[in-house]
């Protein structure tokens, strides 16, 4: 592993989603003046493309300055995979990332979906990911005066046929009361399976953290912006709805079995004087990707690691200095994304005027490395 991997910044990637909001991702990346619409994600270091564009790029992130400028993150990485991904993670995963994150905001409840687990995602997509996925919610607002929530898992006495018959009517509150609603706020973190029927709600602005798919499959029927119905591939992504119903796990929870299996206590790894450093979603919950939180009030560093991360500025500012070299170029503030490769190097990060809050998501089987230290 080279002693030295430069840390590269990245430019938002808002995607166009069958559904509204982005109001909140606005003001969060700084458009003036913010507005709800057609693009309510921003996928971060994103190397996969979006199914609902006819850009062949939409969906990837660019990298911006430095000599790599222009460059698709996934160019960039394929010009020299183990050394920016990690050895041991091409070896064992090629040059995808495994996995994916989005910041999401809804102005609506999003349509009630599920997505297939990796078994079920081979046989049926070629895929050799599903897309289980975890949330941790950054902040919410009140939409017509109603109270963020999410629905997530079956009621206890769903079955398969009930659900189809459900979906087949249309019958939109037959399909919600099946589902827990869970109201919601902002450090609540969630852990998805795939096979779980789930919605985000209104009035949720949510980092997403998946497997590197984008295979959706959905229950509801509705009209794009055009008013036109969308057609039936947009709902079983093109195998047909016997397949598509086969996808959707029919265990039956109470609430309390629900909230003990899906929501997760955020773990504290490591705390001093300037920082806090905690795993929202780690190995107790999966094997897949891990996400954590860094919280930094003055400064400290992120110990060498041999294996690659991204990493998102939630909220304050700040600065970034590897091996020594100020990184001026990548000064930390809100929606600032980066692509970090392994480094036999420390990072040390400092804040600027109050607390530096930075999302950093790391691959299969890894976490951020060594944790913080003063």
């Amino acid at each position: 592993m080279a002693a030295y991997s430069s840390v590269q910044a990245l430019e938002r990637t808002r995607v166009v989603r069958t559904y509204t909001g982005g109001r909140l991702l606005d003001e969060w990346q700084g458009v003036s003046p913010p507005r709800d619409g057609y693009m309510p994600e921003s996928w971060i270091a994103s190397t996969i493309t979006s199914r609902y564009d006819p850009d062949p790029q939409a969906g990837l992130s660019f990298i911006v300055g430095g000599e790599a400028d222009g460059l698709s993150l996934r160019e960039y990485i394929g010009q020299s995979p183990a050394e920016r991904l990690g050895a041991g993670h091409y070896r064992a995963f090629g040059e995808n990332l495994g996995f994916l994150t989005k910041i999401i905001d809804s102005d609506a409840r999003l349509n009630i979906q599920t997505h297939p687990d990796r078994e079920k995602a081979k046989r049926f997509f070629g895929s050799e990911y599903g897309k289980t996925e975890a949330w941790y919610v950054i902040g919410t607002r009140e939409v017509d005066g109603e109270t963020p929530y999410i629905l997530m898992g079956f009621k206890p006495g769903i079955t398969k046929e009930l659900w189809r018959r459900l979906a087949d009517d249309q019958d939109i509150g037959g399909l919600v009361s099946w589902l827990h609603r869970i109201p919601v706020r902002p450090g609540d973190v969630f852990f998805i399976d795939s096979g779980m029927p789930h919605a985000i709600g209104s009035g949720c602005l949510i980092a997403e953290i998946q497997e590197p798919t984008d295979i959706t499959l959905r229950v509801e029927r509705k009209n794009g912006p055009d008013g036109r119905p969308y057609p039936d591939e947009v709902y079983h992504q093109g195998i047909g709805f016997d397949r598509m119903f086969d996808c959707f796990d029919y265990v039956g929870y109470s609430e309390a079995e629900l909230l003990a299996k899906a929501k997760v206590k955020p773990l504290i790894l490591a705390r001093g004087a300037d920082f806090e450093y905690a795993s929202l979603i780690g190995p107790s919950q999966t094997s897949y990707f891990s996400m954590d939180k860094l919280v930094v009030h003055g400064s400290c560093s992120l110990a060498p690691a041999e294996h690659f991360r991204t990493a998102a500025v939630l909220s304050g500012s700040g600065r970034l200095v590897q091996g020594g070299r100020d990184l001026r170029a990548l000064a930390l503030a809100p929606s600032v994304e980066l692509f970090i490769p392994p480094t036999q190097e420390r990072m040390e990060i400092s804040s600027q005027g109050g607390s530096l809050e930075l999302l950093v998501c790391s691959p299969p089987g890894s976490r951020m490395g060594s944790d913080p230290a003063d």
